[in-house]
């Protein structure tokens, strides 16, 4: 099952997936969190788990003079992150392999943010990843990251509602053939079915993220749809214990 989900995991984002822009709650992220906890006038360095074509972390680095990191399991991303951000030894390509033991840059950051990444790893996995992440912050260091709502369509139009003992749910894009005819527009290769790992309900976000003190716990509204097709996302923001 491990390997069946990490190979379907990762085919899933190897397509290519056009990300410009920044995510819209990206911008309230500095003024509503950021600035509570980490000093306006700090030399932040940040690392962006799966930054994607590096919308996010360039906004940090070229409005607030971050010192971003990025990492991606996608080629295609990488190369468009590397073109607009322009540092390629701050852009990694890597595997989609988790160990508790990586270290991407051999550095300590003062934040670690993963958006809209997290939810596509088992339990056990993300528990090695989040191992990983304790490990690369400095003392204090903080985190921000998002995990999908099970209120999501992606669980209430496209599961099986049907989870593993690892906290796995298939996902299958074409059964709701109005959606799927849209994404297949937009994806010419078959990367419609993979797994998800839904969250409940806050308990279950602060569950999953234990190995950090919560220092703030929202959501975001992921669809412009309707609030009946929905794409509620969880927000974390955290400190190193």
């Amino acid at each position: 099952m491990q390997k069946n989900y990490l190979e379907r995991n990762i085919h899933f984002w190897q397509r290519k997936f056009n990300s410009p822009n920044v995510e819209s709650f990206i911008f309230r992220l500095k003024p509503k969190i950021l600035d509570l906890y980490i000093s306006h006038n700090k030399k932040i360095k940040i690392l962006d788990f799966g930054c994607g074509e590096g919308a996010n972390l360039n906004y940090f680095i070229k409005k607030f003079g971050y010192d971003g990191y990025g990492v991606d399991i996608s080629k295609e991303s990488i190369i468009a992150a590397r073109k607009r951000i322009g540092k390629q030894n701050k852009i990694k390509l890597i595997s989609g392999d988790v160990k508790n033991t990586d270290d991407f840059f051999n550095i300590k950051f003062d934040l670690i943010m993963s958006i809209q990444v997290l939810y596509y790893f088992s339990n056990n996995d993300l528990r090695k990843r989040l191992i990983s992440f304790n490990n690369m912050l400095k003392p204090n260091g903080h985190v921000f990251f998002t995990m999908m709502s099970n209120q999501n369509k992606y669980y209430t139009r496209f599961s099986n509602k049907k989870k593993n003992k690892d906290g796995l749910t298939f996902v299958n894009l074409s059964k709701d053939q109005k959606y799927f005819k849209f994404y297949k527009q937009r994806h010419k290769q078959e990367t419609y079915k993979h797994y998800i790992n839904f969250t409940k309900d806050v308990n279950d976000l602060k569950k999953k993220f234990k190995i950090f003190k919560p220092l703030n716990i929202g959501y975001y509204e992921g669809s412009l749809e309707s609030l009946k097709d929905g794409g509620l996302h969880y927000t974390f923001f955290g400190k190193k214990k």
